[in-house]
């Protein structure tokens, strides 16, 4: 279907972006009946135990090449998965929620920024397209009244909110590279396992304190099971993939359009309002990943080209 690797990266990168989108909005459904930790535990656990039932046999087969790269699987687990719902919900205990929001957003430039002090070059196009698309997600977060970024206070927990979305850029460029002979399903299954037991003392400190809960209902089972087989397996499977083909500055750009989504899910699914802000943002972000999608010019030379075969 996509002869071109990167638009089919793009594409797999947008699909990932959107499930994440729809998690956001089918954990509001179960919330106050679930405590953080303990859903981010149960959903990696239930995407482990269905991982397992197919991918052993691949990842008994692949073990010698996922054997060399286990440290950055391990590294990716940590800093894609295990770390971010710990840092954000502790965030959340000292900051509000637009200064939660505005901070997620900025991981595809912390990408972008990451990646230049790696040595790979960014052209014209990505920079400016990062921008665009982050003054579309800021203008969505902020609801189109722009004072409001400037009335902001920050509080110790935007710093931990901002080491979650610098973790998950780390993330994005452990996995832009994956050696031969070592399959996504692998390294998801690897990564979901050593996930689970880094969350598992996250679970047992919240268990310990007052305001944990976990009733466990028909909405609590959906989000469970949902968060599990598209946010986590799908999600991240496909995430994965755009890493791999369309690199992670330009699915970082894609990134951007999940404040996006997610009022247009809200909107069908919750009956939230939409209106002149969510076209503006979203005129924004989906200019600002065109642009940065685009080649940059070449620059003509003085001296004939000379055609190599």
């Amino acid at each position: 279907m996509f002869k071109n690797r990167t638009y089919y990266g793009m594409a797999c990168a947008l699909l990932a972006t959107m499930l994440w989108a729809g998690a956001f909005v089918v954990a509001r459904l179960a919330v106050g009946q679930i405590s953080p930790m303990t859903l981010g535990a149960s959903r990696w656990f239930i995407a482990l135990l269905i991982l397992c039932t197919f991918t052993l046999p691949r990842v008994k087969k692949e073990w010698p090449v996922a054997k060399k790269f286990l440290p950055q699987i391990i590294a990716a687990a940590l800093t894609g998965v295990a770390a971010y719902s710990p840092l954000s919900y502790f965030a959340a205990q000292t900051t509000s929620a637009i200064n939660l929001s505005l901070i997620s957003v900025t991981t595809p430039i912390f990408i972008v920024i990451i990646s230049s002090a790696m040595g790979q070059k960014q052209s014209l196009n990505t920079w400016l397209g990062c921008t665009i698309a982050l003054l579309g997600s800021f203008y969505l977060v902020c609801n189109g009244e722009i004072d409001r970024l400037m009335g902001l206070q920050f509080a110790s927990g935007d710093i931990l909110m901002l080491l979650a979305a610098v973790g998950f850029a780390v993330y994005s460029l452990i996995l832009r590279k994956i050696p031969e002979g070592l399959s996504q399903l692998t390294i998801m299954t690897l990564m979901s396992f050593f996930a689970v037991l880094m969350l598992i003392p996250c679970v047992i400190w919240e268990s310990t304190q007052p305001t944990m809960v976990f009733n466990m209902n028909g909405v609590v089972f959906f989000s469970i099971v949902f968060s599990a087989v598209c946010s986590s397996i799908i999600a991240w499977f496909t995430w994965n993939i755009g890493l791999q083909h369309a690199g992670p500055a330009t699915s970082g750009m894609i990134y951007y359009s999940l404040p996006l989504w997610g009022g247009l899910f809200a909107f069908v699914f919750l009956g939230e309002t939409m209106g002149m802000v969510h076209l503006v943002s979203g005129v924004l972000i989906i200019g600002g990943i065109v642009w940065a999608s685009r080649s940059p010019k070449p620059v003509a030379s003085e001296t004939p080209a000379y055609s190599q075969t």
